[in-house]
């Protein structure tokens, strides 16, 4: 009886062991079919059909690059390295492996073979007539810049090309973490500007720059990204009487500027730039509201626009520091 008995352990066990191996097994294979299964985006192009995870990815638009960034990606090449390098200031850095592939209006179609990518990532309008020769290389993928759809919500676009280039690179779950630790510091963000109690929560964001000593402002509309963000940590846009424009923002000279009064001016200019050198004496500009009333906060040279997540990260944190010192 008790030899009965061990067998049976034996052949239990045997069973148990067995029943592990091929579920083990199992799970391995699902895990491989999931990494080389087929999906579908869609982009400017239409609808395109891709297999597994893409490993070598060219970004030919710094906001591609930055997706990758955020999502723990090094691209294989960039358009435009010290460019990107010098405008995009955020946590995460393109590492000495990364290519230049030449400017974003013209990349190095033969540098970019010699790379052998998956993928090459851009944006559509003046990237599309590249299509056909960098087709020849590899699949093209454009997201949309100013579709009517697009123009409605900048941010929301922003974070859904962010969500095709995880899928493209198998990072969805750490877009979804990225998207939210940046809904996460954009909360506290809007308790410490509401503890800051500010004269007022309307604002102005500019990035200015002059053109031949001409002082021009780019005034972001509340299409853009940069408004959604600002107005997510409590403020206000005060341009009010704009339609969804392309890039959400507008140019204005000083007088286009003052229909914009009463409101904190919250600029981004070049360190070398000597815009407020040529106002220094410009009667229209020094009759404004937020000059007369010290209402000018200065957010750094060090802020990207356009870009994606990490950008908006270092907008938040700025404006932040600017308001609240």
């Amino acid at each position: 009886m008790k030899k009965r008995l061990i067998i049976a352990i034996l052949l239990f066990t045997l069973l148990l062991v067995g029943c592990m191996e091929q579920d083990s097994s199992t799970e391995a294979e699902t895990t491989e079919d999931n990494t080389n299964e087929e999906f579908v985006i869609t982009d400017s192009l239409g609808e395109q059909t891709f297999e597994g995870a893409q490993e070598r990815v060219v970004a030919i638009e710094w906001s591609i690059a930055e997706e990758l960034l955020a999502l723990g990606v090094q691209p294989a090449g960039v358009a435009d390295v010290e460019g990107f390098n010098t405008w995009v200031t955020i946590d995460a850095q393109l590492d000495d492996t990364v290519v230049d592939v030449g400017l974003r209006t013209e990349p190095n179609i033969e540098e970019i073979a010699k790379l052998e990518p998956d993928v090459i990532i851009g944006v559509a309008g003046y990237q599309e007539a590249m299509v056909p020769e960098l087709e020849k290389i590899a699949p093209v993928v454009l997201y949309e810049t100013a579709t009517e759809e697009v123009l409605e919500d900048l941010y929301a676009n922003t974070l859904e090309n962010l969500k095709t280039t995880a899928q493209l690179v198998g990072r969805e779950q750490e877009a979804e973490q990225a998207i939210a630790d940046l809904e996460e510091r954009l909360a506290a963000a809007k308790e410490n500007i509401e503890a800051a109690d500010l004269p007022t929560n309307e604002f102005v964001f500019t990035q200015a720059f002059s053109v031949s000593d001409v002082p021009t402002f780019r005034l972001f509309t509340p299409n853009s990204m940069v408004s959604h963000v600002l107005e997510g940590m409590g403020l206000t846009n005060k341009i009010q009487d704009q339609d969804a424009v392309d890039y959400g923002f507008i140019e204005a000279n000083v007088e286009g500027v003052s229909n914009y009064q009463e409101a904190l001016f919250l600029h981004t200019v070049q360190e070398d730039d000597p815009l407020f050198d040529n106002l220094a004496d410009n009667s229209a500009w020094n009759s404004l509201y937020f000059v007369e009333n010290d209402a000018m906060h200065d957010i750094g040279a060090g802020v990207w626009t356009f870009g994606s997540v990490l950008s908006m990260e270092t907008l938040i944190e700025n404006v932040e520091e600017a308001l609240t010192k």
